[in-house]
C-alpha cells in the first residue's frame, strides 16, 4: 500500500516563510498608511475639515498624493490578506504575490531609491522563492507517487 498523500489529503503546511510572507506585507501595508498619515497629517487635516466630499481636486498634487498614497497602502492590505488566505486554503505562496510586488517595488526603488519599494523588492523576491520552492516540493511529491516510493 502507498503511503504517499495526495495535496487534497494533507493538511496544508503554514509554517515557516509561507506564513511570514503575507505577515511582512500587511506589516508593510500598516507601516505605509501610517507614514502616509504622519507624513501628509496637514493635507488629511484639511481633507477632514472641508467635509470630505469633493476635497481632493485635480489641480491639488498635494492632496492627491496624499490620498493616492493611502489608497496604495489599502490595496497592500488587501494583497496580504490573500496571500494569506491562500497559504492558509492551500499551504503554498501563490507566485502572483510575488510578481506583482516586484512589479510594484522595481520602478520606485529606480525613481525614488530612498523609499519603500526596496521592502516591496525583498518581499516580493520572498514571495517568488517560496512559491517555487512549493512548485518544487510539489512536483516532487507527484513523482514519488508516480514512483511508488513511500513517504
Amino acid at each position: 500500500m502507498n503511503a504517499y498523500a495526495g495535496p487534497e489529503s494533507r493538511k496544508p503546511n503554514t509554517r515557516g516563510l509561507r506564513l511570514w510572507v503575507p505577515r511582512l506585507i500587511l506589516a508593510a501595508a500598516v507601516v505605509h498608511m501610517i507614514v502616509g498619515l504622519i507624513a501628509a497629517y496637514s493635507h488629511w487635516s484639511g481633507i477632514v475639515s472641508d467635509g470630505l466630499w469633493n476635497t481632493v481636486r485635480n489641480n491639488d498634487d498635494a492632496r492627491m498624493t496624499a490620498l493616492w498614497f493611502m489608497i496604495s497602502g489599502i490595496a497592500f492590505f488587501g494583497l496580504g490578506l490573500l496571500a494569506r488566505r491562500s497559504v492558509i486554503a492551500t499551504g503554498t505562496m501563490p507566485a502572483e504575490t510575488g510578481w506583482i510586488l516586484l512589479t510594484l517595488g522595481i520602478p520606485v526603488a529606480v525613481l525614488e531609491p530612498v523609499s519603500g519599494g526596496w521592502s516591496l523588492i525583498a518581499i516580493g523576491v520572498l514571495a517568488v522563492v517560496m512559491s517555487r520552492r512549493d512548485r518544487f516540493t510539489a512536483g516532487f511529491d507527484r513523482s514519488a507517487a508516480q514512483c511508488g516510493l513511500r513517504r
